[in-house]
């Protein structure tokens, strides 16, 4: 079965910071280093699912260091789409190369600025005919809507504590890790699709303001991608907006 894909994805500074540390590749574009953190809200449509990758990046460090580490990672995830194509036969193998390279990226920007405090997460998904791959590094979330129920498909990266909410966990592994001193885990996972299947992936200014039940509401209540894109923003803002905002929208016709 033939099956195309409908997507959007936008960016918001939230009510509290007065700088935008999220970042995203969605249709070959990245956010610019400087921009007012307000983005209108992007749109792709693809006949073929076959080599799709979206990603979501949320900086961390503070002052101008989060902003500049999820730039050099989108940028990097940029390039790396132009360079390394049909590598390997093995989209797994495929996205721990990638993933190596935007921590390659981020740690060279952060050595640059000879600071240690520069990184970055990032959640990502990547399509075939077949298969939805998602890879994440931190704790910015991959979700799938099927029939009607929520599901995280991927994995926070949390110091988890007995009784502790994992939101409010430290995370134990971001873009910018020097390998030397600590090696980068991704997580990776392949799901099967459906016809139908819709996806969210975010940074935790969503996911921090809105509970899992509160976004399956919310996709459940708008059938086009820039509606949901629009709506999960307007509940993270409603909810206090603590953070910077991002989120990805696709789904699968």
């Amino acid at each position: 079965m033939k099956m195309r894909l409908e997507a959007a994805c936008s960016s918001d500074m939230g009510r509290i910071r007065t700088n935008n540390e999220d970042n995203f590749f969605f249709d070959g574009k990245c956010l610019e280093l400087e921009h007012n953190g307000k983005i209108q809200v992007l749109s792709m449509s693809r006949e073929n699912l076959r080599d799709t990758f979206l990603a979501v990046f949320d900086g961390i460090g503070g002052e101008n260091y989060g902003e500049d580490a999820s730039y050099y990672a989108a940028r990097a995830a940029q390039d790396v789409r132009k360079t390394m194509g049909d590598l390997f036969r093995s989209t797994e193998k495929y996205l721990a190369l990638q993933m190596e390279r935007l921590n390659a990226a981020v740690l060279e920007a952060k050595r640059a600025r000879r600071t240690d405090r520069m990184g970055t997460t990032v959640v990502s998904l990547y399509f075939d005919e077949k298969f939805a791959y998602v890879c994440n590094v931190g704790d910015s979330r991959a979700y799938r809507i099927r029939c009607g129920e929520i599901q995280q498909i991927s994995w926070d990266h949390v110091a988890r504590y007995p009784g502790r909410n994992s939101k409010k966990c430290p995370i134990t592994q971001h873009l910018g890790m020097d390998p030397a001193d600590v090696k980068m885990e991704p997580y990776i996972a392949k799901y099967p699709l459906e016809k139908g299947d819709r996806f969210v992936i975010c940074s935790d200014g969503l996911t921090d303001m809105v509970e899992d039940a509160g976004i399956l509401q919310i996709m459940n209540a708008n059938a086009e991608p820039q509606a949901c894109v629009q709506a999960l923003i307007r509940a993270a803002l409603e909810a206090g907006g603590r953070d910077n905002v991002t989120v990805a929208v696709c789904q699968v016709l």
